[in-house]
């Protein structure tokens, strides 16, 4: 009799987990077993120390970490949990690139949803959920000339397929897999500034650095530069988002009209309206810098 049949002598609510399997409604204490599968007991039938005494010789998991493949354990091990050993016994890849993503509303079958993903991945895709609504997908590159994924088109099809909304941000490419858990720290830094200032559906790197520097000052003091600044027209929003275009266009005035559906001279006059009343030229680089960084914490 295997030491799981024993177990479930004492414990009747004992399960062994298999792929596919839903989580039971009743909650469950998961551990891994010394020949990698997973068993679950109810907590009703667990006191904590019993517990205690079963995570002496059974590794306790989350229910998401059931899900885990192989490489999947690895990666997390290494990249999340900083166990530096366990990235030596992966299939290395030349380069990766991380994608972390949330979910408004998680499909009740996420094997389907990994399925979905993974079809726009032309390698096996180490999917790692960070808890309900959030997840980690590295991106591996095991050829020179791969090509990355690209998700813009992909994310309007699964929101579609799924009804529900997705954020994604990608990380830089990463050559130096030993810094992987450094580099992982600073892509979930800013996968967080991206859904705090909602920055759309994709976001990069290149797109979070400005909102750097304007998280990085202490509220009181941002709101003070605004006043300083922006003066009366502070809570012009319909102003400041115009101003907002023209500077995302390069201060090209007909392209800025043109994303407004505004007429050209409009949008000059409510350049010039701007510019007179704050007495600050946005058309010099280095006082339009200053104006967009201050507009970036708006919602506008």
């Amino acid at each position: 009799m295997s030491y799981v049949d024993q177990l479930k002598k004492n414990y009747p609510s004992l399960i062994v987990y298999e792929s596919g399997m839903e989580r039971p409604v009743d909650d469950y204490y998961l551990f891994r077993t010394a020949d990698g599968g997973i068993i679950g007991i109810g907590s009703t039938d667990l006191p904590k120390r019993e517990y205690d005494l079963l995570s002496a010789f059974l590794q306790p998991v989350k229910w998401n970490e059931s899900h885990l493949t192989e490489k999947e354990r690895q990666w997390k091990n290494f990249i999340i949990d900083n166990k530096e050993d366990q990235v030596l016994s992966l299939d290395r890849p030349l380069k990766i690139r991380l994608i972390l993503f949330s979910i408004s509303d998680l499909p009740a079958d996420q094997d389907t949803f990994r399925e979905a993903l993974q079809a726009s991945f032309p390698y096996e895709m180490p999917l790692i959920w960070l808890g309900a609504a959030e997840g980690l997908i590295i991106e591996e590159f095991f050829e020179s000339d791969q090509e990355a994924v690209s998700l813009d088109s992909l994310v309007d099809v699964l929101m579609s397929d799924f009804y529900t909304k997705l954020h994604f941000y990608i990380s830089e490419e990463l050559n130096e897999l030993e810094s992987a858990p450094l580099h992982y720290n600073w892509a979930y830094k800013c996968f967080s500034l991206s859904k705090k200032y909602k920055l759309g559906k994709v976001v990069t790197f290149e797109q979070i650095v400005p909102y750097m520097f304007i998280d990085a000052l202490p509220q009181e003091e941002l709101e003070t530069l605004k006043q300083v600044i922006l003066k009366e027209v502070a809570s012009d929003r319909d102003l400041l988002r115009t101003i907002k275009v023209f500077l995302e266009s390069g201060s090209n005035t007909s392209l800025a009209a043109k994303l407004l559906f505004m007429h050209r001279n409009s949008l000059q006059y409510r350049v010039d309206k701007f510019i007179e009343k704050t007495g600050v030229d946005i058309k010099q680089f280095q006082q339009g810098l200053i104006v967009y960084l201050l507009l970036l914490e708006n919602s506008l």
